[in-house]
């Protein structure tokens, strides 16, 4: 460019410094478009710097990257710093910045780790953790955060039996490995073994449970209510613990009207009553009795025992008394005085057992009201008759309705002997000797007369009967009732008081009056 072109005037149209001229005023839009341009112009050029300062930064990262440097961020004790460097291991960058890990810290990568641009170097500082394995607490630093790399750290192996829980929580051994949270307490139960004796028979279980009725639970060892078990079922299983097992026999309880099926450890009956909570009330008792021992599959049997006073009446009934009366004919009868019941009150003391009477006491009998005997008069005024007969009339003193059987040696099984002696034959008649004595004078009609020589054989439906004694070849079947006259003197003792006459037919036809 022409130096001289730059100081050339303006010529006469374009300018207005010229000499001689008069200044004259520009037109207001031109002054508009001029400002615009300079607005165009200083945009324009700020946009060239802006460009130009991205593309020097640009080329000196180039230019730096060609000549081997990377820029690393260091973490230290919270603190980021940036630093470029051209140095190639991670332990030669903290070696010449004079850094180490803190005691009981790690790094975020291994020394010999290449750098890399971009890489952030972390120096970890130290954590406290506690673990507790079984009873056995201790506090470590360490700047691990995975719970299984602080126990391999700890050179804590972990068994497939152990129990892990991180910061309180049940966790799997297989999860530990990936496990996200940092790890602060560690807490770890190692399988216990077990010796059970149960009723003299001994095994062994090993087992994480937290209690030891669940340890046996886990081993299938069912424990009923009444089994003793020693130590405790909520006791903490321990490692070498022996368990003791004695189990409660199997017996059954009846009370009111149940059968309960159950066990217990007591010695004796009345001790499982007390451990079944089934008490003895006012009479209760117990069978067997309360200080029998206990055996296998024994019934024990409650009984429900009450008593009760009860009173009942009752008739009293009254006596029959007999006198004889001398203004009655014989074998007539009269009531000198009506019977009367008496009244009379029983008090019973009543034992029940589970409901059902089982005994009834006397208690004391008390008469309301005494009875009244019934007194009947027996005729002994002896009157004397007359009856007709074959040999002609005769006195008798009882004239009586009797049922008429008759016998012979033949029907007699031969025998002609009777029991006072006499010769059986017409004229022997057998009868009841209290109803018609021995010896005694009759007259049958249609019969004839006789004696009363002999008595009958076994029972009779009643006294009232006499048997007709013939021979063989004069025997005539009687089977009626009649009247059989005892003829005078009547003897020396009289029967004044004759039994009820009762027929063994409904109606005695020859007993005519």
């Amino acid at each position: 460019m022409n130096r001289l072109a730059d100081t050339q005037p303006l010529s006469a149209a374009g300018g207005d410094t010229q000499p001689g001229h008069l200044k004259r005023r520009r037109p207001r839009a031109a002054t508009s478009v001029r400002w615009l341009l300079l607005l165009i112009i200083l945009a324009t050029s700020c946009s060239l710097v802006f460009s130009s300062a991205l593309f020097l930064r640009a080329l000196q990262q180039s230019l730096g990257a060609n000549n081997g440097s990377i820029r690393v961020g260091i973490e230290n004790a919270g603190a980021l710093k940036s630093v470029e460097t051209r140095l190639g291991t991670v332990g030669e960058l903290l070696s010449e910045l004079g850094l180490q890990p803190p005691e009981n810290g790690a790094l975020s990568h291994s020394t010999v780790e290449p750098l890399v641009d971009g890489m952030l170097i972390r120096l970890l500082p130290p954590r406290e953790v506690t673990i507790v394995v079984n009873n056995d607490e201790r506090l470590i630093q360490t700047a691990q955060e995975n719970p299984w790399q602080i126990l391999e750290r700890a050179n804590i192996v972990l068994e497939a039996t152990d129990k892990i829980w991180v910061n309180g929580a049940l966790a799997n051994r297989e999860a530990l490995p990936a496990w996200t949270v940092p790890a602060r307490h560690i807490r770890i139960r190692q399988a216990a073994r077990l010796t059970i004796t149960d009723d003299g028979e001994t095994s062994t279980i090993v087992t994480n449970a937290d209690t030891l009725g669940d340890a046996l639970r886990d081993a299938g060892i069912t424990i009923h209510a009444a089994d003793q078990v020693t130590p405790a079922l909520d006791s903490a299983p321990v490692n070498d613990m022996t368990v003791h097992i004695k189990r409660a026999l199997p017996i059954k309880l009846r009370l009111d009207g149940v059968t309960i099926d159950a066990r217990t450890n007591a010695a004796l009956v009345g001790d499982v009553l007390l451990e079944l909570n089934a008490p003895l009330f006012g009479l209760d008792t117990v069978l067997p009795p309360a200080d029998t021992p206990v055996s296998e599959n024994m019934i024990i049997e409650i009984l429900r025992v009450t008593e009760d006073i009860v009173t009942e009446r009752a008739a009293i009934d009254f006596a029959v008394k007999t006198q004889l009366d001398a203004d009655l004919n014989l074998d007539d009868v009269a009531v000198v005085q009506d019977g009367r019941a008496g009244l009379q009150e029983t008090r019973y003391r009543l034992r029940f057992e589970n409901g059902v009477e089982v005994s009834r006491e006397l208690q004391e009998t008390v008469v309301l009201e005494a009875p009244v005997d019934k007194i009947i008069a027996y005729g002994a005024r002896i009157a004397q008759q007359i009856v007709d007969t074959p040999a002609g009339p005769r006195h008798y003193w009882r004239r009586l309705c009797v049922y008429a059987t008759s016998y012979k040696p033949e029907s007699n099984g031969g025998n002609t002997r009777t029991s006072t002696g006499a010769t059986l034959a017409k004229g022997i008649v057998a009868a009841k000797p209290h109803i018609i004595p021995y010896y005694t004078e009759v007259y049958v009609p249609n019969y004839g007369l006789g004696a009363v020589r002999d008595t009958g054989a076994g029972p009779r439906s009643t006294p009232y009967w006499i048997d007709l004694g013939y021979s063989d070849h004069d025997w005539v079947t009687w089977g009626a009732y009649t009247w059989v006259y005892l003829l005078s003197p009547p003897p020396a003792e009289i029967n004044y008081d004759l039994p009820p006459w009762a027929p063994v037919r409904n109606r005695p036809q020859g007993c005519a009056a």
